[in-house]
C-alpha cells in the first residue's frame, strides 16, 4: 500500500494573529483502507518564525485537543472516537514545551480502526459498507487540532483556543468477504462494548487489570489488552486466539493483519525470549513505513509502561521489545513520560 503524504499549510482567519500558531503537518497511512483496517495518523506542529513559540507538551486525543472524523461524498460525517484505558477523568494542567525557529514537534501519533467493531451497525457506516460491493468509497478524513499557543509559556485561558482543520483523502475499498464474515461474527459474540462520551470511549468493564485473563504467557495468565492497542477489538474477547500466528495467516496483507502481527510478536517474546523475535520485530519496523513505524512504536511504549506499573513479570521482556524499536519512537513526551524515560535508561 502506498503512503498518502500531504504537507498543509494552515490559513487562520484574518482576525487572527499569524504568531505564534504553528504550522501543522498531517501524514496518515494507508491511503486505501478495507474495513477493520487500522489508520496511522502523524500530526506535527512547525514553528516557521525566527523566534521561540509553546504549545501544550500533551494532546489528549480522548479530550478535546484532537479531533478526528470522516467525511463522506454527501457530506455526511462520522467521529472517530479514540478510546480511554480507564473511565477516570484527571485534572491536569497546561503545561507548555518548546518548539524553537524551524524546529517540529510530534503533537500526535494516533491509531483507530476504521471502522471500529461497536460501530459497524451505524447508520453512517452500514451504509458505506454496503455501497463497497459496487464500488470503493471515498471519504475525506478530518483532523482538527485545539491549541493556544504562547510566545512566553505562559498558560492563556482556554476559550483562546483556536480549532484548526486539515484534510486529506481517504478510499475505503471491500474486504474479502471470508474475512468480513469473521468480523461481523466477532461483533455478534463480542459481550460488552465501550460507552461514547462526548469526546472518547470508555471501557464498561473499567481498567485493564479487571478483564478477563485469557492469554497464557510463561505459564502465567493476562489480559490480552497488555498485548493489543486499546480500542482495537479486531479481535478481542472472548474472540482471543489461541493461535496469533494462525489468524495472522489467515488475513489479506492489511493493516488489520499488521495488528494481529504486533500482538503476536509481543506475545511470543513474553513467551519465549526468543531472540530471532526480537530481530524480526527490529527488521520489521526498518522496513516500515514511517508514520505506522511512529505510531507502532509509540503503542510499544504505551505497553511497556502499562506492564511496569501493573504487571511486573512483563516488564523485563517488554524492556527488551522497547530498547528493539526505541529509535522510530520519535513522537513528543509529556514531562512524566519523559520522566518515566530517564528512569528506564537508569535501570540499563
Amino acid at each position: 500500500m502506498n503512503m498518502l503524504l500531504f504537507l498543509l499549510s494552515v490559513m487562520l482567519p484574518p482576525s487572527t494573529p499569524e504568531f505564534p500558531y504553528p504550522e501543522f503537518i498531517v501524514k496518515c497511512h494507508p491511503e486505501t483502507v478495507m474495513s477493520g483496517d487500522t489508520l496511522y495518523i502523524k500530526i506535527t506542529a512547525k514553528n516557521p518564525y525566527e523566534k521561540s513559540i509553546w504549545i501544550s507538551d500533551n494532546f489528549w486525543p480522548t479530550d478535546c485537543d484532537i479531533q478526528v472524523h470522516l467525511r463522506d461524498s454527501e457530506n455526511r460525517e462520522q467521529p472517530l472516537l479514540f478510546e480511554s484505558p480507564t473511565s477516570k477523568v484527571y485534572d491536569r494542567g497546561l503545561w507548555y514545551a518548546e518548539i524553537k525557529p524551524g524546529d517540529s514537534r510530534i503533537i500526535g501519533a494516533l491509531a483507530i480502526n476504521v471502522p471500529p467493531l461497536e460501530d459497524l451497525k451505524e447508520p453512517f457506516w452500514e451504509k458505506q459498507l454496503k455501497s463497497l460491493s459496487a464500488k470503493d468509497e471515498k471519504f475525506s478524513l478530518c483532523v482538527t487540532v485545539i491549541t493556544s499557543p504562547s510566545t512566553d509559556g505562559r498558560s492563556r485561558f482556554r476559550n483562546e483556543d483556536l480549532p484548526i482543520t486539515l484534510e486529506m483523502p481517504i478510499t475505503m475499498k471491500q474486504r474479502p468477504e471470508k474475512e468480513m464474515t469473521l468480523i461481523q461474527k466477532w461483533r455478534e459474540t463480542q459481550p460488552y462494548f465501550p460507552k461514547t462520551e462526548k469526546y472518547r470511549k470508555v471501557a464498561n468493564t473499567g481498567t485493564r487489570q479487571f478483564m478477563p485473563q485469557n492469554t497464557v504467557v510463561d505459564g502465567l495468565k493476562y489480559s490480552h489488552w497488555y498485548f493489543v492497542r486499546i480500542g482495537n477489538r479486531h479481535p478481542s474477547e472472548p474472540n482471543v486466539p489461541e493461535t496469533w500466528q494462525e489468524l495472522e495467516d489467515s488475513l489479506t496483507p492489511s493493516t488489520m493483519r499488521d495488528e494481529i502481527r504486533l500482538t503476536r510478536i509481543l506475545i511470543q517474546y513474553c513467551d519465549t525470549g526468543d531472540e530471532d523475535v526480537l530481530k524480526e520485530l527490529k527488521e520489521w519496523f526498518d522496513s516500515m513505513n514511517e508514520v505506522q513505524r511512529t505510531c507502532m512504536a509509540k503503542s510499544v511504549f504505551d505497553r511497556l509502561r502499562d506492564c511496569s506499573n501493573n504487571q511486573s513479570a512483563l516488564f523485563a521482556p517488554f524492556r527488551d521489545l522497547y530498547r528493539a524499536i526505541h529509535k522510530y519512537d520519535i513522537a513528543a513526551k509529556s514531562g512524566n513520560e519523559e520522566e518515566y524515560l530517564r528512569l528506564l535508561r537508569s535501570l540499563e
